[in-house]
């Protein structure tokens, strides 16, 4: 595995609400079956679910991670560790290669970083402020156009201002919903961001939401997290309204794309746990900066390491 194939995979390691949310609140029984045709549906209803769903996720922990990546069609050495995610900025992903390489990619409030150590290569460890990437001061080495952030969002941890221009779509052929928006990306390219639901009720291991997207403005996809499977699970909490348990769907297996630099990333989470308490390893600093690795290089502060 070459260095700049490592390193584009750590950084693109990623990233619920309860299934009775199409019928509960717009669908009629037929639809919730998978059978008539899907209503309408309003942008605000669709970003009511994900901020509500976010809201009940406030944590996520992965003990059993594998992640499977291909680019230009060439498979790279799966990757095995373990994930912590907790609202709104903190992750961390460490994980080993059976041929010895490492990674370890975080975030927290204040910044992110990339570990990277390939066999037969020197180590690299980058950091980079939030506000230095998304100012468009640090970007992410060799050259795939990710973002921090959409780890949380393809986790279903992310939540959906009120500012954006939202609007909605129903395909009654697919049986989806989509919610699209105009956004830019942190070097100010324009791009039309979409989540797409599921226009039936998720039951299973189907996920509610099925994808997230990112196009140009004239419709070509940029990349895209496909969500293939995912998990519900009841919380302590009830609603207050109708008094039942609240529940949660999170994705036990992702597929990223990043379609021109035809790189592929195949991500299966076990044994997830939600909203449980955070260990005392956890408590003491697991998403602060690691000094184990030496000083970092700062990719808004200069030469990027990494072709």
């Amino acid at each position: 595995m070459n260095r700049r194939s490592l390193l584009a995979l750590v950084a693109l390691a990623p990233l619920g609400g309860g299934c009775q949310w199409l019928k509960d609140k717009f669908n009629t029984n037929d639809t919730a079956k998978g059978t008539g045709p899907l209503p309408a549906v309003q942008a605000g209803q669709l970003t009511t679910y994900l901020n509500e769903r976010a809201a009940r996720t406030q944590s996520l922990y992965f003990d059993d991670v594998t992640v499977s990546a291909s680019e230009r069609g060439l498979p790279l050495p799966a990757l095995s560790g373990n994930l912590v995610a907790a609202r709104p900025r903190n992750f961390r992903m460490v994980g080993t290669a059976k041929v010895g390489a490492k990674l370890d990619l975080g975030s927290n409030a204040d910044q992110f970083w990339m570990y990277v150590d390939a066999p037969t290569q020197k180590p690299q460890f980058v950091v980079a402020a939030h506000s230095d990437f998304e100012a468009g001061r640090a970007r992410i080495p060799g050259g795939i156009p990710f973002e921090p952030d959409w780890v949380m969002q393809a986790l279903g941890m992310a939540t959906f201002g009120p500012n954006n221009q939202y609007t909605a779509s129903t395909d009654q052929t697919a049986r989806t919903y989509t919610l699209r928006w105009p956004a830019a990306l942190p070097n100010g390219t324009a791009v039309v961001r979409e989540v797409v639901f599921d226009g039936d009720t998720a039951t299973g291991t189907k996920p509610q939401v099925k994808k997230h997207v990112v196009r140009d403005t004239r419709g070509k996809v940029l990349a895209t997290a496909e969500v293939k499977q995912a998990r519900t699970v009841a919380l302590q909490e009830t609603d207050p309204q109708s008094g039942l348990p609240l529940s949660v769907q999170y994705p036990t297996l992702i597929v990223m794309r990043w379609e021109e630099q035809k790189f592929e990333m195949e991500l299966k989470l076990k044994n997830g746990k939600v909203n449980e308490p955070l260990s005392n390893d956890v408590a003491r600093g697991y998403f602060a900066l690691p000094e184990k690795y030496g000083k970092p290089i700062d990719l808004a502060g200069g030469a990027l390491p990494f072709k």
